[in-house]
């Protein structure tokens, strides 16, 4: 018979086991996203920036 302390470490293990194949491959799509984006051709320097990038002109009122 188990006790709850038995079953909690037993859960534990089966979910370290389950969890590490999947760090792994997280951490390997990572790399590999990593370096396909390295290899990208570079943009050119005359790309429109988005309008939100620019501050909205305000105008200042003087009390009367």
């Amino acid at each position: 018979m188990l006790t709850d302390r038995d079953e909690r470490a037993l859960l534990a293990a089966a979910e370290n086991r389950i969890s590490e194949p999947l760090r792994i491959g997280a951490a390997l799509a990572a790399v590999r996203g990593a370096l396909t984006r390295g290899r990208r051709p570079v943009a050119p320097a005359q790309e429109r920036e988005s309008v939100a990038c620019h501050p909205t002109p305000t105008t200042l009122t003087t009390p009367t």
